[in-house]
């Protein structure tokens, strides 16, 4: 595994968010952890440990800090089993997680695995070695599984665009009244995604009054095609895959919503 982050001249440390509730474990696996250059590890990044002893700390943790893996405890005072797992990796989809198992839970590790989890290890058999060696694999295979998911994630959108090319050839509209309102439409999305993100309610009543907007220009499907068009080819890239799934999802969800409202208005105006 290469690490090209370097600070001064030196590889900076991996950083690890430890969630783990007893002192004496999260003693054994920081010791682990800095004696690891002893085990034939010692060209590879460090690791940093920054521990959280319940599962929401280590949820308010991810939303202001970086982390490159966690290793997750799943017995918690907040949290217990599974559970753990998922309400973890929901917060944090595309980071690198490597379980801490008891005695007794060597199925429930491997349950993990199956959902997402990279690895998992047994604290009874935890030695320096073999959580070196785990947690910076982890961290690999979870970027290799991250830039595969954007590399989908980029041919989806691809293929969302031309397919909304052909349908703005086959809707009315000339695909030129609403262009003005190209910065108001990609602004509007991106609010639409972060408050669907954040499980708030969406702007639905923004989302109206744009479509009014449109209306007033005489702007028809084609024209609102077009304009999604120009905002997915202005959006760059994103920090995760995660973020690029949810953005275009999300903002498919407001494409269908302004389209809706369109086609209500100009039923009513030819009803009346």
């Amino acid at each position: 595994m290469s690490d090209t982050r370097r600070n001064g001249g030196s590889i900076d440390p991996l950083r690890i968010l430890l969630v783990e509730d007893s002192e004496a474990d999260r003693r054994l696996v920081q010791e682990n952890a800095l004696s690891g250059d002893e085990t034939g590890y010692g060209h590879l990044p460090p690791l940093s440990l920054v521990p959280a002893g319940e599962l929401c700390q280590a949820l308010s943790l991810l939303t202001r800090e970086r982390f490159d893996a966690a290793l997750l405890d799943l017995n918690l005072p907040d949290s217990v089993g599974l559970e753990t797992f998922h309400s973890f990796r929901r917060r944090a989809p595309d980071l690198a997680v490597v379980v801490l198992t008891g005695l007794d839970d060597d199925a429930l590790g491997a349950d993990t695995i199956r959902h997402g989890a990279q690895d998992y290890l047994s604290k009874s058999n935890l030695d320096s070695a073999l959580l070196t060696r785990a947690i910076r694999y982890a961290v690999e295979r979870q970027r290799l599984l991250n830039e595969l998911e954007r590399t989908r994630q980029r041919l989806r959108q691809e293929q969302e665009i031309l397919s909304l090319e052909s349908l703005s050839a086959r809707t009315p509209g000339d695909g030129l009244r609403a262009l003005s309102l190209e910065r108001v439409y990609a602004e509007l999305v991106r609010h639409y995604v972060v408050t669907t993100r954040e499980r708030r309610d969406p702007p639905r009543e923004e989302v109206r009054s744009l479509a009014i907007r449109l209306v007033a220009m005489n702007a028809g499907a084609r024209d609102v095609v077009l304009l999604h068009l120009k905002m997915l080819r202005g959006t760059g890239h994103w920090t995760t895959a995660a973020e690029e799934r949810a953005f275009s999802q999300d903002a498919r969800l407001m494409l269908v919503e302004l389209l809706g409202h369109l086609t209500d208005f100009y039923r009513e105006r030819s009803q009346n």
